[in-house]
């Protein structure tokens, strides 16, 4: 008859040990990837939001914001303002922003570039979010320009 002998407790203990000492760096490098990759989508995410709020700022014209600027109606400059709500507000049956995009605020602002004539209006626009180690912040700037007498 042959006498079969089991592990040990130090044995599996030091099993234990040396084991954890292997897994413990494949789970800090989950643990990053996983925190790159929510920057990467917050990042993707400003970036279209950028420039969605631009193209829709360039769609209204030279004309309504140089209106804007000397009484403003339409609420285009703003600061810290959150986005939320629906893409275009007049509109009843415009998709509305998600959830998640209320953790991005916006700030718009409008300015005269110096141009002879006043021809040109410089828009700034500046998208913030927070991330559990620090802000984030990107900028996004266009010129409308009056073409014609």
């Amino acid at each position: 008859m042959i006498k079969r002998r089991g592990f040990s407790t130090p044995e599996l203990l030091m099993t234990l040990v040396v084991f954890s000492f292997g897994i413990l760096p494949l789970i800090v490098l989950f643990q990053s990837s996983h925190k790159q990759t929510a920057q990467a989508k917050n990042l993707m995410v400003a970036h279209s939001l950028g420039r969605t709020i631009i193209s829709e700022i360039k769609a209204l014209g030279f004309e309504a914001l140089e209106a804007e600027m000397k009484s403003p109606k339409i609420g285009i400059v703003h600061t810290a303002r959150p986005v939320s709500g629906p893409l275009v507000a007049d509109d009843p049956d415009s998709i509305k922003y998600p959830d998640y995009y209320q953790r991005f605020n916006t700030t718009v602002k409008l300015e005269r570039a110096s141009t002879e004539n006043n021809r040109k209006i410089r828009v700034e626009l500046d998208i913030e979010w927070k991330e559990p180690n620090r802000k984030f912040n990107l900028g996004f700037g266009t010129v409308i320009v009056k073409y014609g007498t």
